[in-house]
This record gives structure tokens, C-alpha cells and sequence, in this order.
């Protein structure tokens, strides 16, 4: 989903607390990412509430590198994270 009027594209996860510590987001968001790299985007985002270690966690461990603290988006300061296709 776009990110910003700017075209950035997000992927995101949110999963029932039953399902956390499966590795269930990082399997999901690793498929998400590779299609989308197949489908020609160049760049994909994620943004995570600032206290939420489990979720930069996940976005480090599908390839993601963190580019900050910011408050660009929902209105929050939230951490950025991003990786670009190879």
C-alpha cells in the first residue's frame, strides 16, 4: 500500500498474539517482498511504533535496514526501515 502521496510503498504485518514468536511475519513479509521485487518496485518501507522491538525485529530479519527515527507518518514517531530490490 502506498505509504506517502509520494508513492512509497509500505508492508506492514499485525498478527494475533497467538501467532507471534512462529517466525509467521517474516515467512508472510519474506513472500510479500520477493513478489513484489518480481512485480518491477524498487523500494519498499516499513514503519513501526517506536516500541514495538518484535516488529523492527522482523523488518531486520526479511533484509530491511533501519534509516531512523521519524514522524513523517500516522501522526507518530515511528521507526523507519527499508530495503531496495538487488
Amino acid at each position: 500500500m502506498p505509504l506517502s502521496p509520494s508513492g512509497e510503498i509500505e508492508i506492514g504485518w499485525h498478527l494475533h498474539p497467538d501467532a507471534w514468536g512462529h517466525g509467521y511475519a517474516s515467512e508472510a513479509a519474506r513472500a510479500v517482498l520477493a513478489h513484489a521485487f518480481v512485480m518491477g518496485l524498487d523500494r519498499i518501507s516499513a514503519v513501526t511504533n517506536k516500541d514495538n522491538v518484535a516488529s523492527q525485529a522482523v523488518a531486520q530479519r526479511i533484509g530491511m535496514t533501519h534509516k531512523g527515527t521519524t514522524s513523517d507518518y500516522y501522526n507518530a514517531e515511528c521507526e523507519l526501515f527499508s530495503v531496495e530490490r538487488k
